[in-house]
């Protein structure tokens, strides 16, 4: 089998661009309110929104991505795909939350208020709310490995018992629905929502591999995709294997998101795409 090429996706249409940001389009910090996008990634979002659908389909709230990146007309998936605003959202009252994560919504409350209670003591943990679940942070620890075991043992039980999932990336502990919603799902549904005929996706984290893994699904259906990885220090070494593509860090996704503009405007000019 040929190696898909960038380009020839780029040639679709309608085409998605499908980009997390943590890692991807923004320099991974000790906090998450630290986080800002990359100089310049807001101007090139603005542009590649004028060739193609563009989401950013982050862990985070989609309230909370959609401020960090403050780009009109794109499509804002938060919490890993629970949910979901078709325009940059300016309170939560425009947020969709799928219907079926309605009943984990206090479980999740419950879990990271246990948390809170009884790791007060650690200095550098970081509960960060959402409106299913939540992240716990634990980069900023003294002893991280220590204080993630820790994290992991106080919610083993209680999580069996309210009927949440615990996850993990890259110095975070998830706590989530036990739904079958990841960013793979959630690209799946895009896809479908949008009508694409052809969609690129980038990200750098464990919880991106999902997304990985469908477009490698959807190409066995016949539908053309293209992933790209980010590369840090501490990729998941799946990750770099499982996608089309690595970029070193994200100065490396800026470039190349540089390229993919200007490959659209190539494309464009010269009437080479699959309407």
């Amino acid at each position: 089998m040929s190696k898909i090429q960038l380009q020839d996706v780029l040639a679709q249409r309608p085409l998605g661009l499908v980009f997390d940001i943590d890692g991807t389009l923004s320099e991974i910090v000790p906090t998450p309110s630290e986080a800002r996008l990359y100089p310049g990634v807001a101007e090139l979002l603005t542009e590649l929104a004028g060739y193609a659908e563009v989401a950013i389909m982050t862990g985070r709230a989609a309230e909370d991505g959609a401020r960090m990146v403050q780009v009109s007309r794109l499509t804002y998936i938060g919490t890993h795909g629970l949910e979901w605003s078709e325009d940059l959202p300016t309170s939560s009252a425009q947020i969709q939350l799928v219907p079926e994560a309605l009943n984990y919504v206090e479980p999740g409350k419950r879990l990271l208020a246990l948390v809170e209670r009884e790791m007060a003591h650690e200095t550098g943990i970081i509960v960060q709310a959402k409106s299913v679940g939540g992240s716990i942070h634990y980069r900023q620890c003294a002893n991280p490995d220590g204080a993630r075991e820790q994290i992991l043992a106080l919610l083993e039980e209680p999580a069996r018992q309210e009927g949440m999932v615990i996850g993990e990336g890259k110095r975070v502990v998830e706590v989530l629905a036990p739904l079958k919603i990841n960013k793979g799902e959630a690209l799946k549904r895009y896809i479908e929502r949008k009508r694409l005929r052809g969609v690129v996706f980038a990200g750098d984290d464990r919880t991106d591999l999902n997304a990985i893994y469908a477009v490698r699904e959807l190409r066995q259906e016949g539908f053309t995709g293209y992933t790209i990885a980010v590369r840090h220090t501490d990729a998941l070494p799946e990750l770099l294997t499982s996608a089309d593509e690595v970029v070193d860090e994200v100065p490396g996704m800026v470039e190349r998101l540089r390229q993919i503009r200007d490959m659209l405007a190539t494309l464009r000019q010269s009437g080479r795409h699959e309407e």
